[in-house]
């Protein structure tokens, strides 16, 4: 998993890019410590550089989407494409997940 964090206004903001996978349980669970500490409203996934999710990956959503809601922040995934896409479409994380497209 590539990724990079940023900072606007009230968001935090963590693009990921290439794969996310069971490998990447440990900085992802960093990354969810960093934006519970970064005191933000709102947590943003940006998925549109993210080529390849397995199921552990989507598992991962589901925890960023739960430990949001426990701080009581907005989760947001964005932009995700291609097979991304399809799969969380195919699981019905669409229903889910508040998805924002641009």
């Amino acid at each position: 998993m590539k990724l990079q964090t940023y900072f606007f206004n009230d968001r935090f903001e963590a693009a990921l890019g290439d794969s996310l996978t069971s490998a990447d349980l440990n900085a992802f669970r960093d990354l969810l410590a960093e934006m519970k500490k970064s005191k933000c409203k709102v947590m943003l996934l940006d998925l549109s550089n993210l080529n390849w999710i397995d199921s552990a990956g989507l598992g991962m959503l589901l925890l960023a989407k739960e430990t949001s809601e426990k701080a009581g922040l907005d989760f947001v995934v964005r932009s995700p494409k291609g097979d991304v896409k399809s799969l969380l479409e195919l699981g019905r994380f669409d229903k889910i997940f508040n998805i924002e497209m641009t």
